[in-house]
Protein backbone atom coordinates (compact mmCIF):
# COMPACT_ATOMS: atom_id res chain seq x y z
CA UNK A 1 0.00 0.00 0.00
CA UNK A 2 1.41 3.33 -1.05
CA UNK A 3 1.29 6.33 1.32
CA UNK A 4 -0.76 8.25 -1.25
CA UNK A 5 -3.27 5.41 -1.28
CA UNK A 6 -4.01 5.72 2.44
CA UNK A 7 -4.16 9.52 2.14
CA UNK A 8 -6.61 9.19 -0.76
CA UNK A 9 -8.89 6.94 1.29
CA UNK A 10 -8.52 9.11 4.41
CA UNK A 11 -9.72 12.15 2.46
CA UNK A 12 -12.72 10.20 1.11
CA UNK A 13 -13.61 8.94 4.60
CA UNK A 14 -13.38 12.46 6.02
CA UNK A 15 -15.57 13.93 3.28
CA UNK A 16 -18.10 11.16 2.65
CA UNK A 17 -17.87 8.74 5.60
CA UNK A 18 -21.03 9.83 7.44
CA UNK A 19 -23.06 10.03 4.22
CA UNK A 20 -21.88 6.58 3.21
CA UNK A 21 -22.96 5.15 6.56
CA UNK A 22 -26.43 6.69 6.16
CA UNK A 23 -26.62 5.34 2.61
CA UNK A 24 -25.71 1.84 3.79
CA UNK A 25 -27.91 1.98 6.90
CA UNK A 26 -30.98 2.53 4.74
CA UNK A 27 -30.14 -0.64 2.77
CA UNK A 28 -29.17 -3.17 5.44
CA UNK A 29 -30.86 -4.30 8.63
CA UNK A 30 -28.35 -3.27 11.29
CA UNK A 31 -25.93 -0.45 11.92
CA UNK A 32 -23.17 -3.01 12.48
CA UNK A 33 -23.71 -4.40 8.98
CA UNK A 34 -23.59 -0.87 7.56
CA UNK A 35 -20.28 -0.20 9.35
CA UNK A 36 -18.86 -3.52 8.10
CA UNK A 37 -19.86 -2.74 4.52
CA UNK A 38 -18.39 0.77 4.76
CA UNK A 39 -15.14 -0.70 6.06
CA UNK A 40 -15.06 -3.17 3.16
CA UNK A 41 -15.68 -0.31 0.70
CA UNK A 42 -12.65 1.54 2.10
CA UNK A 43 -10.54 -1.62 1.89
CA UNK A 44 -11.49 -2.03 -1.75
CA UNK A 45 -10.55 1.58 -2.40
CA UNK A 46 -7.14 0.96 -0.83
CA UNK A 47 -6.56 -1.95 -3.22
CA UNK A 48 -6.98 0.18 -6.32
CA UNK A 49 -3.66 0.49 -8.15
CA UNK A 50 -4.24 3.70 -10.12
CA UNK A 51 -6.39 5.93 -7.94
CA UNK A 52 -5.47 8.98 -9.96
CA UNK A 53 -7.79 7.71 -12.72
CA UNK A 54 -10.85 8.11 -10.45
CA UNK A 55 -12.42 11.40 -11.49
CA UNK A 56 -15.38 11.33 -9.06
CA UNK A 57 -14.34 9.57 -5.83
CA UNK A 58 -17.76 9.97 -4.18
CA UNK A 59 -19.58 8.29 -7.07
CA UNK A 60 -16.95 5.56 -7.20
CA UNK A 61 -17.30 4.94 -3.44
CA UNK A 62 -21.08 4.74 -3.67
CA UNK A 63 -20.83 2.35 -6.64
CA UNK A 64 -18.56 0.10 -4.58
CA UNK A 65 -20.99 0.34 -1.65
CA UNK A 66 -23.97 -0.52 -3.87
CA UNK A 67 -22.14 -3.61 -5.14
CA UNK A 68 -21.28 -4.59 -1.58
CA UNK A 69 -24.93 -4.31 -0.53
CA UNK A 70 -25.90 -6.49 -3.48
CA UNK A 71 -23.27 -9.12 -2.55
CA UNK A 72 -24.31 -8.92 1.10
CA UNK A 73 -27.97 -9.56 0.23
CA UNK A 74 -27.06 -12.45 -2.07
CA UNK A 75 -25.03 -14.04 0.71
CA UNK A 76 -27.76 -13.43 3.29
CA UNK A 77 -30.40 -15.01 1.07
CA UNK A 78 -28.11 -17.90 0.24
CA UNK A 79 -27.36 -18.44 3.92
CA UNK A 80 -31.06 -18.23 4.80
CA UNK A 81 -31.96 -20.71 2.07
CA UNK A 82 -29.19 -23.02 3.20
CA UNK A 83 -30.37 -22.84 6.80
CA UNK A 84 -33.94 -23.50 5.69
CA UNK A 85 -32.84 -26.55 3.69
CA UNK A 86 -30.71 -27.78 6.60
CA UNK A 87 -33.64 -27.37 9.01
CA UNK A 88 -35.97 -29.26 6.65
CA UNK A 89 -33.42 -32.05 6.28
CA UNK A 90 -33.03 -32.26 10.06
CA UNK A 91 -36.78 -32.49 10.51
CA UNK A 92 -37.08 -35.11 7.76
CA UNK A 93 -34.34 -37.28 9.23
CA UNK A 94 -35.28 -36.71 12.88
CA UNK A 95 -38.88 -37.86 12.60
CA UNK A 96 -38.08 -41.40 11.40
CA UNK A 97 -35.33 -41.74 14.00
CA UNK A 98 -37.70 -40.66 16.77
CA UNK A 99 -40.38 -43.02 15.49
CA UNK A 100 -37.86 -45.86 15.23
CA UNK A 101 -36.65 -45.24 18.77
CA UNK A 102 -40.19 -45.12 20.11
CA UNK A 103 -41.04 -48.36 18.31
CA UNK A 104 -37.86 -50.02 19.61
CA UNK A 105 -38.66 -48.85 23.14
CA UNK A 106 -42.17 -50.26 22.89
CA UNK A 107 -40.86 -53.62 21.67
CA UNK A 108 -38.25 -53.71 24.43
CA UNK A 109 -40.87 -52.81 27.05
CA UNK A 110 -43.08 -55.61 25.81
CA UNK A 111 -40.23 -58.11 25.89
CA UNK A 112 -39.20 -56.99 29.37
CA UNK A 113 -42.79 -57.37 30.51
CA UNK A 114 -42.89 -60.90 29.12
CA UNK A 115 -39.55 -61.71 30.79
CA UNK A 116 -40.84 -60.32 34.10
CA UNK A 117 -43.92 -62.57 33.94
CA UNK A 118 -41.60 -65.57 34.24
CA UNK A 119 -40.31 -64.31 37.61
CA UNK A 120 -41.82 -64.62 41.07
CA UNK A 121 -43.47 -61.48 42.49
CA UNK A 122 -40.67 -61.00 45.06
CA UNK A 123 -38.01 -61.36 42.37
CA UNK A 124 -39.84 -58.78 40.24
CA UNK A 125 -40.12 -56.41 43.19
CA UNK A 126 -36.39 -56.74 44.00
CA UNK A 127 -35.41 -55.99 40.38
CA UNK A 128 -37.66 -52.95 40.17
CA UNK A 129 -36.63 -51.53 43.53
CA UNK A 130 -32.94 -51.99 42.81
CA UNK A 131 -32.77 -50.93 39.13
CA UNK A 132 -35.51 -48.32 38.85
CA UNK A 133 -35.66 -46.93 42.38
CA UNK A 134 -31.95 -47.32 43.18
CA UNK A 135 -32.57 -48.86 46.58
CA UNK A 136 -29.84 -50.73 48.45
CA UNK A 137 -30.06 -54.40 49.44
CA UNK A 138 -30.80 -53.45 53.05
CA UNK A 139 -33.59 -51.02 52.05
CA UNK A 140 -35.19 -53.61 49.79
CA UNK A 141 -34.89 -56.29 52.47
CA UNK A 142 -36.50 -54.04 55.07
CA UNK A 143 -39.37 -53.16 52.74
CA UNK A 144 -40.05 -56.78 51.66
CA UNK A 145 -39.27 -58.40 55.01
CA UNK A 146 -36.37 -60.52 53.73
CA UNK A 147 -32.64 -60.59 54.42
CA UNK A 148 -30.02 -58.73 52.38
CA UNK A 149 -28.58 -62.02 51.20
CA UNK A 150 -32.01 -63.08 49.88
CA UNK A 151 -32.27 -59.73 48.06
CA UNK A 152 -28.91 -60.47 46.45
CA UNK A 153 -30.09 -63.97 45.42
CA UNK A 154 -33.38 -62.65 43.98
CA UNK A 155 -31.48 -59.97 42.09
CA UNK A 156 -29.07 -62.53 40.60
CA UNK A 157 -31.92 -64.85 39.60
CA UNK A 158 -33.92 -62.00 38.04
CA UNK A 159 -30.98 -60.56 36.09
CA UNK A 160 -29.95 -63.98 34.71
CA UNK A 161 -33.53 -64.70 33.69
CA UNK A 162 -33.96 -61.34 31.93
CA UNK A 163 -30.58 -61.62 30.19
CA UNK A 164 -31.42 -65.07 28.86
CA UNK A 165 -34.80 -63.85 27.55
CA UNK A 166 -33.28 -60.74 25.92
CA UNK A 167 -30.02 -62.32 24.70
CA UNK A 168 -30.88 -61.80 21.00
CA UNK A 169 -30.94 -58.01 21.57
CA UNK A 170 -27.24 -58.01 22.53
CA UNK A 171 -25.55 -57.41 19.20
Amino acid sequence: MKPSSSQFVSRIVARHGEDLLRFLSRRVATAADARDLAQEAYVRLLRIERQELITNPQAYLYRIAAHLVYEFELKRRSDAAGLRRWKEECIETAVPVAVDRAADAMVLRGRLGAAFKGLSPKCQAVLVMHRRDGMTYDEIGARLGISSSMVKKYLGIGLRHCRSRLRDLET
